[in-house]
């Protein structure tokens, strides 16, 4: 009983042991893949045919460093599928699991060429800007003289508008007591006309009395004479 178990359990042991060589012999021979390879600079092309073998169509030729998904790879030959959609055959050690040098080496080159394109032009904008920022700054500059110049204009213009309130109050004060001052001096000048009036009424007074008193002495000097020579004839 116990000889008959083993050998059951030897049989499974074979049978599992064959399943297994010849699951691993399928899958060395016909792999099923799903990974993403591109074509080699090993070729300057890969073709991509309907089936593994030369004689099946031409479907595309695919430039180095075209990306491919790889299906399944047999016999040398994978089945891939395109960007676009299609899928084919083509040999599989023009396949690579990294970009090509050379694809690679363009790739760096041409995004170089663009950092560079960039660096110059940001080195450009750059020096515009330091361009606009120097104009920026002597208008800046200007505008402050500028304004310098209107705040002592404004200073100025308060200085002149302060006197003008000051010469126009002194001038309503004059105006508002001119009247009174009219009156001052009407009544001035009539005092002045009385008082030279009166002087000239005195000068003619002091004329008059003189001529008068001239003549009284006249008078009186020609009677004495008389009398002397009255005297002498006697």
């Amino acid at each position: 009983m116990k000889i008959h178990k083993k050998k059951r359990l030897l049989r499974k042991v074979v049978w599992l042991l064959c399943l297994i060589a010849f699951l691993s012999g399928w899958l060395f021979s016909a792999k099923t893949w799903a990974e993403k390879f591109y074509v080699s600079d090993t070729t300057l092309e890969a073709i991509l045919r309907s089936g593994p073998a030369i004689s099946n169509r031409i479907i595309a030729a695919l430039p180095i460093g075209t990306p491919v998904t790889v299906i399944k790879i047999e016999n040398g030959w994978a089945e891939v599928s395109l960007p676009d959609g299609r899928t084919g055959w083509t040999i599989e050690r023009y396949l690579s699991d990294r970009p090509p040098w050379r694809f690679t080496a363009e790739k760096q080159a041409k995004e170089k060429e663009k950092i560079v394109s960039q660096i110059s032009d940001i080195e450009s904008s750059s020096r515009e800007l330091k361009e606009a920022n120097e104009r920026l700054e002597k208008h800046l500059g200007a505008l402050g003289n500028e304004l310098e110049v209107t705040h002592q204009e404004y200073d100025a213009l308060k200085k002149g508008a302060a006197n003008y309130l000051g010469l126009q109050e002194a001038h309503e004060k004059l105006a508002s007591e001119l009247p009174e001052l009219k009156a001052k001096l009407a009544e001035a000048q009539k005092v002045h006309d009385k008082l030279q009036s009166s002087a000239n009424m005195r000068w003619f007074l002091y004329g008059a009395g003189t001529l008068v008193l001239g003549w009284i002495l006249g008078l009186v000097m020609g009677s004495r004479r008389k009398r002397r020579s009255l005297e002498i004839h006697r």
